[in-house]
Formats: C-alpha cells, structure tokens, sequence
C-alpha cells in the first residue's frame, strides 16, 4: 500500500532529479517502466516538471517503439531496464535512481492547457498517431462529473495497456478524488476472469471494460458484477444483452456507457444506463451527452451543423480537446478544425441525437474501426503488409462472423499470382504492428476488386473474405479420435471461440493470429470444457489444441465434479487426510504454535460493531468448516458440523487506547501483545468452534480485527475466500438487508468425495512419487537438541517487486510456476551454506484439485516434497530449470495427501520425512474496504514457537515484492548460518535474474 504522501513525496524526488537533467515544460518525456507503484511516481514526478509523459509499453515490436520514441524528440527516457528500447536517446535513466533522488519540490502549474500526456492510436498514413492531451482534459472528466460518481471511497482497477487514454481514466480517477488505485498485476497484460475475481477480492469497486471484455466476464462471472458499485464500459458498441444480463441480477449497479476519441481525453458524452434503455424492444445503449466543459456539433457532408434527427459527424471542442497530433502538423491540420471562432476535432464517427437530448451512434464516414476496444486504421495496416516481399497490393477491413465476433482481414495481390506463406507474412507484420492489427483472415486474389469510380468495392471485397471464413465444423480429424479425453470436445470449443472452423488440433494459434483475448477466451472455455483452471499463460506456452490437450487432461479430476450435500448434515464425516494429520498433531502437542493461525486485519473509518459481529457470524454459518467440532467415534475422529442454533462464536471487544490516531505504532508488536493468551490456549477440537475474534479498538477510527483459527479448520488459500465474504456480508448487515450469497460447498462435501476416490487418485499417481522419492538425501541439519517446540528466530530478506517480475518471466521461460524460482533460489543458496550437492525441499500446494473448491473455507493445503541435484555442479539457470520441471510434475500428481505417501513408501523415519528445510510461496493477503469508509490492510503475526526447523516463508507484498521470512527454531540453526544463508539466497536470486545485489535489504527480528 503506498500513502499519498509517500507518492507525492516521490514524485518530488523524481520531479527534482528530472529538473537537474533539463527537463521541463515543452518537453515529453518516454516513460518504458511495467505497470508497478515506480511507474505512478514516475508519471507524476513528470507531471509536477511542466513536461509531459509518454506510457509506453515494452511488448510493442522493437521498431515501433524505437520510431515512437524518436519522433518524441526526447532527450530522456525513464526505463526500468536500461537494455531496452532505448536507441537513439541521449539520457537513458534508470527508475529506481529517479525515485532516490532529491530535489527541491516543483511549483505547482497554473494553467491546464499544457501537455499531459500522449497517447497512441493507429495512424492512417501508416504509422502510429501521439495524441497530445492538456491537463485539463483529463481533469474535466474525472473531478465533478455528475455521471462518474468518484470520491474518498472509490478503489479503482488500472488494467489498461499504458499507452491508452484507459490508463488516464484508471490511475488518475481515484487519485484525483482520494479514492485508491489497484494495479493488475505486474507482467500481466490482460484482465481475465480470475484476475477480475482477484481485483475484486482486493476491494476494487469500480472499473472501466471494453465492451468486448465487459461482454467476456459477464459470460464468465455475472456473479461477481454485484461486488462493484461503477462499471464504466465502452470502446465499442455495447452489447445490450449483456447490459441487461448484469443491470437485471444487479439493479443497483451503476453502468455508465461512455464514449469518445483519445482526441477528446478519455470521455466525450456518457451514459448512465436505464432500465428503460433494456428492455425487449431496444437494441442499442444512447452514448449519452456531452461530460462537463465539453461541446458537440453534428456536421453534414458540406461542414454545416445538422437540423433534429438528422445523422452527422461528430464534431468536439471544448476542455478535453487534444492539443494536436505529436511531431505531424499536416495530420493536426487535416483533423483539427475552426467553427464559429471555436476548435473543433472532426472525429469521423456519426451520431444522430434523440428526441430526449441523447446522442446515438451510427457508425463511421471513413473506414477506421475497432476491434476488442483498439482503434485501428486500415491504412496503417494496408502499408506495413504493403512492404511485404510479394505484396503488390492489399485491402483490410473489418469481417464479422456469424457468431458476431469480429475478425480483421485482409485480401491482396501478389506479383507471381502465387499465395504467398501467411505464417510468414503474420510474423512480419506482428514485428512492426500491435498483435490486435495483424489480420487473422487472409486471401489471395487475382485483383482488388472496384468500384465505378475506380476505388476498392468494400462490399465485393467483404464478400470474397467472407467467403475464407468457415461457417462449419468439418468432420474430426484423425487426431481427434483418442477416446477417453473428450479430444473432439476441446478441439471444437476452441474453434467455436475463434470462428476457426477449420482449425486443427496441430496448428499454431499465436501463428494463425491468436490476440489476448483470444487467448482469455480459449482459457475461460478450456476450464468449463475439461473441468480445471487453465490460464492464458498456458494457452501461450502451449500454443496448440494438441499440446494444451496432453498438458491439461492430466490435470483433470479422476472423479466425477463435486456434488453438494444440504446445507446442514448432521451425520458424521470421516476427516479428510490433512485434517487428520493436524488432529494427530494437536493430540500430541496440544496448542503447538504451527497448528494455529492469527489473522489480523488494522481497520481505518467508520466502523459499525454489531454489523461486524453480525457479518462474523455469517461466514460462520455460511462455511461449514468453521462450526465443526472433533469428536471421537469408536476410538476415531469424526467431524460433525454443528446446526445453525447451536452456535457460540467467541467474539470479544478490548480497548487498547495505544494509537491517538497521528503516531505510527509498531503494528506487528502490537498485535503480538493483544494475542499474546491465545498462544497459550489450545482449542477443545471435541466441543470448540475452530475459530474466536477479538476486536480491538486503537481509537475512534482505528481497530484491529484478530481472528484465531486452527489449521484443521483453515488455510492461507481461505483467507481471501473470507475475507470476500465478510466484506459482502458487512455492507449488507451495515445497510439493515437479508444477506444473500450464492451457496457454496460444505467441507464435508469434500471430506466424502476425497474418501470415496483416494484410492483411484494414489493407483494413478503413485508410480511418479515412486520414481520422484526412490532417493533419499541424507539430512543436511543436525538434529534438534530437544523433540517438540522451541523459540521461533526470524529473519527477514526483501526482494523488490522488479527483480520478482523477472524472477516470474524466467521460472515462466522453462514452462515453470514462481515457486519453482523460489525453489532454485533457495536450494541453490542451502547447497552453498551447507556444502551439500542435492537435497529435497518441502512446498506446498492448495490441494484444490477441483474448481467447486475454490471458494470453500477449509484445510486442503497439502506438502510436496521437490528433490533437486547436482547443485554445486549446474549453473543457476540449469537449477530453475531443474526446478522448473520437477514442481510441474510434482504439481501434477498432488491429489495424493501427503501422509499416504508417508505411509506407502515408508521411508526411514525419526526426523521429517524427505526434507527438513520448507520453501513456501504463500498466496499476497488481502486488503481494500469493508465498506465505504472503512478499509482494512493486514498485518503479520509471527507465531513465537515453532516446530519446524528451518522454513523460507516468502508473501508477496501490496506492491508485488517478495518479503522471505527465514524461520528457524532456536536450537537448529546457528545466527551465522542463518546470515549466510539470507546472503547467499539473495546472491541466487541475482544470479537467476541478472538483478544488483543492492536492490535488496535484509533484516533481522
């Protein structure tokens, strides 16, 4: 989480080391930085100069940025990775010396019309235009606009590639207003289903959507619509069936339909959506009316304004007027025009206004258009495939499929009248052109077709394309015929998504022109299709139906989907494989430290008390696991899930009075003193709720929220899980409503299925954990001095958010998850410690092996032990490699529990069987709002005992930094060891990922 103070206070920093280098107003300056908390700085450290800034983006091909970049004329460019893009600059300034610079605080600028910033869309004359934004522009949309609702409350998804106008409206919407901004995840490009779920669980309650992804997550995930409060779509025509799908389940949602040109900043007219705008007989959303500070004319033909219901070119003027395009006068000139005394920018789209005031629009007068929310100018196109060797002319235009998805095509001559290689052709042009501009229908054709006056017939030329365009699913290949895996299946979905009938389970996707959210959607429909989660990295990675097909049937589960029990089942169950274990754990050292875990949570606002504890009682109820008791049937423990009435969740209220709401108390410290008893109280499993909460107050408008959970109960992949839930549960005791939830599984649900089919999972997965732990590294610790716990030592090593992405981008160049980073790093740096050549580690998976179990609160988490060799004879990138490979496959055959591989095998016992060392990546805890006016953020409660003898236990922060937590008990590894062991991890990192050594910080606890 950054202040903003500390943003402003950054930004000063940067802002006086740009000034020392010369920058200032009139200047623009490249910004080549991925989307993180330095980029924000950066943004607004510019700003604050009088400069203004261009957000480009590092995937864009290498000659269109470097072109990009020159025509700025800039003599700085800001980069997180000084190796890149960055020809042809005189100062090429690496991020984090900016953000460590010091300076005097710049004055603040008085007028808006300066430049703010550029942004891109396609150019007709074949290359990119830079629209050039006033401060203004974007302050007349974002602050007072009665349509866009943005205040202190707002939590708003920045999503949108950085080039856009949508990074305008995303970042700088709740900045303007007090509000706070959510960045996607750093490395990731696009929004997906899970990504918006994630988004969401992070208190993110408003977001802009291209009307193609808005469309994409209400197919996926209507549910999670009733999480926002604003949702602003646009970029294309919007789909009024979806409009209505959501505005139907959700009428309280606020949907704002909004429209405008870059050229314009961000928004020209908006659209509050109505029910009337929904019903049967409507097929089109008005793009409403002008925002404030804005005008607009509609034009006839001849440039006069046109009389009532008469179609006409959008004419804008006004604030959010561009103040022209970038370094290209003669486009300004041809764009930007002059009525009545007033600027104007004659957009080239139609509008017709109707009888209520609102603007409806009608298509365009030229021949640009957008696909997936991207502008796109034939002309652009038509020149970079014109320069292709062969090429002597071509026509691209925009080809809708039946199912109403929009491909851009292309038809064209050659000089030979032989058809020329289309994979080859697609390469070229993806290394000039955006992937959403590189045409995913091509035909040769003898001649472009004309018309009477000699230009190209659009409607001929749609024809012929139309005519490449399969309409349906030819009979099955040979490659489809694989019987139990539903081949066919999997090869048809996915030609149904990309209107690609005549797709083969071989063929490329990336070749044949796959986009992002091509990619999105293959993903969404592959998980409904085979029943697991698969993403768009995988899609990427995998790039064919036939390689996605042998990666992800391993995956799926041997038994068939979960089915729900009723709600409340009095009949016992028999307890799942990691239940037992920590039942067995707590029988043997009752109240062990590992066995539990405090959650705390710092409230800031206005807290309602009896809607918390109402809400408190709700999660309670609504999962099962959290009102199950132990009991012991017949010598074995069962669990029993105790009825609605007999609830008694402990909840208590203390006041603190330490924080008078201006100091920074030690938040860790504290609550370590406010739960110090809890340590001290074992849970009674046979008769006690696995759960207690204790509210603390700090003062008016601070508390801390203390949740004390047992593992048998409860796992780090429950905890956003619960969160979500009480988030949703307090708004709606807090406004006085029934909560209604959609339901979830029981537990015991799970308990059953995974006793019903345990024995089909270990046949099937057993022979790879035969092969996988037929070696057994001796221990490379000595033994403890005492059984049992003893006191907890920590150490803390900071891995900035940088080197993590890059970490990311290396395990994911070996076909690996992060932890496999995590783990190369870390065995790398015990094997230098220890002088050890190979040795296993223990990780860990969610155990989630069906998707009905993600939004289920319970233990599932399950160790994976990960052997790696040869670590003092392999280069690193050799090890991540290795690791890469073996936590793959060891993630693939983890349904079988942990304990049942203890006990088949059998290994030698006396100490932890396999490993002694744990390396853990643990899920980023959540934090966003309550309600409106009532955040919370998460603070970490070390437990002071442990049984464990040495663990890596590495959270990934706000900002997508690692904090690695060694932990260690007092009588195992030395203090020495211990910051060697710290060092050398951190040198491994570096080696891994080419990062400076001094990026990093280390502590000691």
């Amino acid at each position: 989480m950054v202040t903003y103070r500390a943003l402003t206070a950054n930004a000063e920093r940067v802002a006086g080391a740009l000034r020392r280098m010369g920058v200032g107003p009139g200047d623009y300056v490249p910004v080549l930085v991925d989307r993180s908390p330095e980029l924000v700085e950066v943004l607004l450290g510019i700003l604050a100069t009088g400069a203004a800034y261009l957000a480009l983006d590092r995937r864009w091909p290498s000659d269109r940025l470097a072109d990009t970049i020159r025509r700025a004329g800039a003599a700085v460019l800001v980069t997180d990775d000084p190796g890149e893009g960055c020809e042809g600059v005189d100062t090429v300034t690496p991020v984090e010396l900016l953000t460590a610079g010091t300076g005097p605080p710049p004055e603040p600028l008085v007028d808006g019309g300066e430049a703010a910033c550029v942004y891109y869309t396609s150019g007709s004359t074949g290359r990119p235009k830079g629209v050039v934004s006033p401060h203004r522009g974007t302050i007349r949309t974002l602050v007072g606009c009665p349509t866009l609702p943005l205040d202190h409350t707002t939590v708003f998804l920045q999503a949108a590639p950085l080039p856009w106008d949508g990074l305008s409206l995303e970042l700088w919407a709740p900045l303007l207003n007090g509000g706070c901004c959510v960045l996607l995840d750093r490395g990731t490009h696009i929004l997906d289903t899970e990504g918006f779920r994630q988004a969401i669980e992070r208190g993110v309650n408003s977001v802009w959507l291209t009307s193609s992804l808005f469309n994409l997550l209400v197919e996926e995930a209507p549910e999670l619509f009733g999480r926002l409060r604003l949702v602003l779509v646009g970029g294309e025509q919007v789909s009024v069936a979806h409009v209505r799908k959501v505005h139907g389940r959700f009428p309280g949602l606020r949907i704002v339909n909004g429209y405008g040109p870059a050229e314009s900043t961000i928004f020209t007219t908006t659209h509050v959506v109505r029910g009337s705008d929904l019903v049967e007989s409507c097929d089109e959303i008005p793009i409403g009316r002008p925002v404030p500070g804005t005008a607009v004319l509609l034009l006839s033909a001849d440039g006069r304004p046109t009389g009532p219901g008469e179609v006409g070119e959008v004419a804008v003027a006004g604030d959010g007027l561009a103040l022209g395009y970038l370094a290209d006068p003669v486009e300004t000139a041809k764009r930007f025009i002059t009525i009545g005394g007033a600027r104007y920018y004659r957009s080239g789209d139609l509008a017709v206004q109707d009888e209520e005031g609102n603007l409806r629009y009608r298509g365009r007068i030229d021949r640009q258009f957008k696909i997936n929310g991207i502008r796109i100018e034939p002309g652009e196109v038509e020149a970079t495939l014109g320069r292709y060797p062969g090429i002597t002319s071509c026509r691209v235009l925009r080809l809708e499929a039946d199912t109403g998805r929009s491909h851009l095509a292309c038809l064209y001559t050659t000089a030979d009248d032989a058809p020329i290689d289309e994979m080859s052709l697609r390469a070229a042009a993806g290394r000039k052109l955006l992937a959403a501009m590189v045409p995913t229908v091509l035909r040769r054709v003898p001649r472009l077709p004309l018309n009477a006056n000699g230009k190209v017939d659009q409607a001929v030329a749609t024809a012929l394309l139309a005519e490449v365009l399969p309409r349906e699913a030819p009979p099955q290949s040979a490659g489809d015929e694989r019987g139990a895996v539903p081949a066919g299946d999997l090869l048809a979905s996915v030609r149904d998504v990309l209107d690609r009938h005549d797709l083969h389970d071989a063929d490329d996707l990336t070749a044949l022109g796959l986009t992002s959210l091509d990619a999105l959607r293959v993903a969404a429909r592959v998980s409904r299709v085979l029943g697991i989660r698969a993403t768009i990295t995988d899609v990427y990675r995998l790039r064919t139906v036939e390689r996605m097909l042998a990666h992800w049937s391993r995956l799926r589960p041997a038994a068939p989907p979960l089915l729900a029990a009723p709600e409340w089942d009095e009949t016992p169950a028999p307890l799942t494989h990691v239940q037992r274990r920590f039942w067995i754990a707590e029988q043997t050292l009752p109240g062990c430290a590992d066995n539990l875990i405090v959650l705390a949570y710092l409230l800031t606002g206005d807290l309602d008390v009896a809607a918390l504890r109402q809400a408190l009682n709700d999660v309670v109820l609504r999962h099962p696991a959290l009102r199950t008791i132990f009991p012991v049937d017949d010598d074995l423990p069962v669990q029993r899930v105790l009825p609605p009435g007999d609830l008694a969740l402990s909840f208590d209220e203390t006041t603190i009075g330490a924080d008078d709401g201006a100091a920074q108390p030690d938040l860790s410290a504290l609550v370590t003193a406010v739960t110090r008893d809890w340590w001290d109280r074992p849970f009674d499993l046979e008769h006690e709720l696995p759960i207690r909460v204790r509210l603390c107050r700090l003062h008016d408008r601070r508390a801390l929220l203390c949740l004390h959970l047992h593992h048998i109960a409860f796992d780090g992949s429950s905890e956003p899980v619960l969160v979500a839930d009480l988030q949703a549960l307090y708004q709606a005791r807090r406004s006085g409503i029934v909560p209604d939830l959609p339901p979830v599984l029981s537990y015991v649900d799970y308990a059953r299925w995974e006793h019903r089919y345990l024995e089909t999972w270990v046949a099937e997965e057993l022979p790879f954990w035969r092969g996988a732990l037929r070696h057994r590294s001796p221990p490379m610790l000595p033994p403890p001095d005492t059984p049992g716990e003893t006191t907890r030592i920590e150490s803390v090593l900071h891995i900035p958010a940088t080197r993590v992405d890059q970490l990311r981008h290396q395990a994911a160049g070996h076909g690996g998850p992060p932890v496999a980073a995590l783990l190369a790093g870390t065995g790398i740096a015990l094997a230098r410690t220890f002088d050890v050549p190979e040795l296993f580690l223990g990780t860990a998976t969610a155990g989630r092996v069906d998707p009905a179990l993600s939004r289920v609160v319970g233990c599932f988490v399950n160790p994976l032990p990960v052997p790696l060799v040869d670590l003092r004879r392999l280069p690193p990138s050799a090890v991540l490699a290795q690791a890469s490979t073996i936590s793959v496959q060891a993630l693939d055959h983890s349904r079988v529990p942990f304990d049942e591989l203890v006990r088949i095998l059998r290994p030698e016992r006396g100490r932890h069987p396999w490993f002694q060392v744990w390396s853990v990546l643990q899920q980023p805890r959540p934090r966003g709002e309550f309600a409106p006016g009532l955040s919370f953020a998460p603070v970490r409660v070390p437990p002071p005992t442990t049984a464990l003898e040495l663990m890596f236990d590495v959270t990934p922060m706000a900002d997508s930094s690692w904090e690695i937590v060694l932990l260690r008990r007092c009588d195992g590894v030395t203090d020495d060891q211990a910051r060697r062991l710290l060092l050398e991890t951190d040198r491994a990192l570096t080696e891994l990922t080419g990062a400076r050594s001094a990026d990093t910080g280390l502590e000691n606890a």
